[in-house]
């Protein structure tokens, strides 16, 4: 794949309207994992990063919260939620997400 499917990148968009739609302010959004290095496949799920502030610091009940909604739009989408303070790039995942994520703008949020 060599560049970014328009589709992945509306669904990125819907779902993250949806977040605003239940309540959850999304202060930024990353598409990463293999769309956002050009090497998906029809199998490939959709990895968000999802940064807000208005998370816990539990991030396995706000994934789940955030899977349920991402269900609503594309079962493929795997969003991961961080804290604005646990998104540091001293974690190896968000490192990977900062050098080749690529930043979801004009949401809209």
């Amino acid at each position: 794949m060599a560049e970014i499917d328009d589709l992945i990148v509306k669904k990125v968009k819907k779902f993250l309207f949806k977040l605003k739609e239940s309540g959850v302010s999304v202060d930024s959004a990353y598409l990463f994992g293999s769309y956002a290095k050009r090497s998906s496949s029809k199998f490939s799920d959709i990895d968000v990063a999802v940064i807000s502030s208005d998370f816990s610091e539990d991030r396995f009940e706000e994934g789940i919260k955030l899977a349920r909604i991402a269900g609503q739009i594309d079962n493929r989408i795997e969003p991961i939620p961080f804290t604005i303070g646990n998104f540091v790039d001293d974690d190896p995942l968000v490192w990977e997400i900062k050098k080749d994520g690529i930043l979801i703008d004009d949401i809209g949020i």
